[in-house]
């Protein structure tokens, strides 16, 4: 099930992260990658200040995606020899939110980028030799499916950042 589209203003938030370049499906790579960033934190006393995201730095498909796999942080962290440190930026996003299974998340993301599209509106990004450079295009994860077993209630939000 997904919600209406629309724009809102996000601040600007401090995250840290594991970057790691993926191909679909990469179910296994973000759940270690998650697992090892709350690890880290905990041994450094870093507490996350919100859900888990996937950051999409790069879109190169079908070939790679890069992706930082995040939890927001209380304010800047160094980044470390398996961290990195970032900021998803302030700025306008075109946002929705997919409740169900992870399996249809390709469509709802579908569904956003067709949205921004019959809006006129253009998303922050340009292309490179490595694929599509986004300035911020976000899945934020609030449910954690090992608490919520029922699939069909899953909570996944959209965010992709506008340009300005």
């Amino acid at each position: 099930m997904l919600s209406e589209p629309k724009i809102m203003e996000l601040p600007g938030r401090p995250y840290l992260g594991v970057r790691k370049i993926v191909k679909i499906p990469f179910g296994t790579v973000a759940s270690k990658a998650l697992a090892d960033l709350k690890r880290r934190m905990k041994k450094r006393g870093i507490a996350a200040t919100d859900a888990p995201f996937f950051r999409y730095n790069i879109i190169d498909m079908p070939s790679a995606l890069e992706i930082d796999f995040g939890l927001p942080t209380e304010r800047q962290e160094s980044a470390d020899d398996l961290l990195v440190a970032g900021t998803l930026p302030a700025g306008r996003y075109a946002t929705l939110t997919h409740t169900g299974h992870y399996r249809n998340l390709i469509a709802a993301n579908g569904a956003l980028l067709d949205w921004v599209k019959a809006q006129g509106l253009q998303l922050d990004t340009h292309p490179s030799p490595a694929g599509d450079v986004f300035g911020c295009r976000l899945e934020i994860y609030p449910t954690d499916p090992k608490v919520e077993k029922d699939s069909s209630k899953w909570v996944t939000e959209l965010a992709f950042k506008l340009a300005d």
